[in-house]
């Protein structure tokens, strides 16, 4: 049996021994699958969107496309926990930061760099992230669902992207402070970039079909995202995270590749993304993960109802909330 200790503030989240060494089994092949799969969705939108004469299906193309994007953010996460490669590291950062780190302009390492505080001090004054966003008014909970709404939206226009960009690449670190491999790989990757779209003279794609999705409709997917897996709690480690139930929509909008199943990730981080829905239903089968996990039902129902003034002050806990 593994637990995170950081994380489970009393008792303990049973799991079989032989059941999360299955769980936890690397599976790279899956990871590289996956990663390539975003990557043709992507260039199939790009194409159709170009491509097309109906200014409403290029709306459509570069709403998808974010969504995209945000899965290879969420594969990013994967290989800065090892799972393509946990001996040979500078081979799972080079495949991670050349598909899912550098398009960002930010790095595996610089992220891991970050993420592994968050997993060691979840939500206390040692997490880079819960000290970021408490300064945020828009990360301060609770407020009315209009409020929230209206968040979203500022997001998805790109109100904030400037500030953001500059957040997560110089502020959080994960695109300063380098070792010299890495930074002499992202030089290499941006000089081979724009000599590409130059050459082939993709100017107009990369910035209406990557830039534009990156700074409006990613924006407003990665704050409902963010809110979903630690904002309106009512402590920090496990008491911080929430695992978020989603049908199929929101499924393709919002949660991929696993990003739902965050207070299981926290506890079994070693889990791939593929496999935190069965560890979701094992976990479920344990009395003590049943009383103190917060499970919700919807990021644009529930979840929106939870942080809401109305719910928030409830401070629910370990029951399935269902708008």
């Amino acid at each position: 049996m593994s637990t995170c200790p950081s994380l489970v503030p009393s008792g303990k989240i049973r799991l079989q021994r032989d059941l999360l060494k299955a769980l936890a089994r690397p599976a790279p092949g899956r990871l590289l699958l996956q990663t390539c799969l975003e990557w043709v969705c992507i260039i199939a939108l790009m194409v159709l969107a170009s491509r097309t004469s109906y200014p409403l299906v290029s709306l459509v193309c570069m709403l998808l496309i974010a969504t995209r994007q945000h899965a290879l953010l969420a594969l990013m996460h994967e290989y800065a926990h090892h799972q393509l490669s946990r001996k040979h590291g500078w081979f799972n950062d080079l495949i991670g930061d050349v598909f899912t780190a550098f398009p960002f302009f930010i790095t595996v390492h610089g992220f891991r760099r970050n993420h592994l505080l968050h997993h060691k001090h979840a939500w206390t004054e040692h997490d880079p992230n819960y000290v970021a966003s408490s300064k945020k008014r828009r990360y301060q909970f609770p407020k009315t669902r209009a409020q929230v709404w209206l968040e979203i939206v500022k997001h998805s226009i790109g109100w904030y992207t400037l500030q953001d960009l500059k957040n997560y690449t110089v502020d959080a670190g994960m695109a300063i402070g380098l070792p010299r491999s890495t930074a002499i790989g992202r030089f290499v990757f941006a000089l081979l970039l724009f000599a590409a779209v130059a050459y082939f003279d993709l100017w107009r794609p990369v910035l209406l079909y990557w830039l534009v999705p990156l700074a409006t409709f990613l924006m407003g997917i990665l704050y409902v995202r963010d809110l979903g897996e630690h904002f309106g709690l009512p402590g920090a480690g496990f008491d911080s995270a929430r695992t978020m139930l989603v049908g199929w929509p929101e499924r393709l909008l919002i949660a991929q590749n696993g990003v739902n199943f965050h207070a299981d990730h926290h506890l079994f981080p070693s889990v791939p993304f593929f496999r935190l829905g069965r560890l979701h239903r094992a976990l479920m089968l344990d009395p003590d993960f049943r009383a103190q996990a917060v499970v919700t039902r919807g990021y644009l129902t529930g979840l929106i109802d939870e942080i809401s003034a109305r719910r928030t002050l409830a401070s629910p806990r370990g029951v399935d909330h269902v708008c």
